[in-house]
């Protein structure tokens, strides 16, 4: 009886196995002004332990010329993981994993897709200035919510106006503003693609 019960036993763990104690996380980097994979990309690993709540780095790697990178970490008490990816001149990628979201039993897979760094230089000139001239224009196309970009607000100028402004803009992406000159019939719509890690320019002269 007692040979019986010691071999079910030993059964249930072989079934029940362990947890793994180390996880693998892997993905592509994609560069969507090229539409090309993403090499030479720095991925930092991080996490946020769950008893502590500290903020480590697990890791960093480098993108392969296919864009790909790879993390082979021990499993702790870990409450969430996030991926950093820069690389000079693209937009930064910032991600969080949740503990509960990663595979125990393989890879966690999670791809990325980044741009690069462009700028519209908006060039207004009043050829003929008066004190009652009043111009406005909108951004109706171009890179909002980052730190860099330039806001959706409707912009004003009067009088004498000679200026250039400079909008971050996504690679190989368009540029559009709307814009009007009060009391004339001089309003339209402007529209350039962006050079990716070059500025390209919006001529608006009234």
């Amino acid at each position: 009886m007692k040979t019986g019960f010691y071999a079910l036993l030993f059964l249930f763990t072989l079934g029940c196995g362990k947890a793994p104690k180390t996880l693998l996380l892997e993905g592509v980097v994609t560069d969507n002004s090229f539409n090309v994979p993403l090499s030479g990309a720095t991925v930092t690993l991080y996490g946020v332990s769950a008893t502590t709540n500290q903020f480590s780095q697990i890791g960093t790697t480098t993108t392969d010329a296919q864009g790909y990178y790879r993390f082979e970490f021990e499993r702790t008490r870990t409450e969430k993981y996030t991926v950093k990816i820069t690389k000079p001149l693209y937009f930064d990628i910032e991600n969080d994993i949740n503990n509960s979201a990663l595979n125990l039993k393989g890879a966690t897979v999670r791809n990325y897709a980044t741009t690069a760094k462009s700028w519209a230089e908006i060039r207004i000139l009043n050829h003929n200035p008066s004190n009652t001239d009043h111009l406005q224009y909108l951004r109706q196309a171009g890179k909002l919510n980052c730190d860099e970009c330039c806001t959706s607000e409707i912009k004003h100028f009067y009088g004498a106006v000679d200026t250039s402004l400079y909008c971050i803009n996504d690679g190989n992406s368009p540029y559009r503003i709307e814009y009007g000159v009060y009391g004339t019939n001089n309003s339209g719509i402007l529209e350039v693609i962006t050079a990716p890690f070059d500025t390209t320019t919006i001529y608006l002269g009234y």
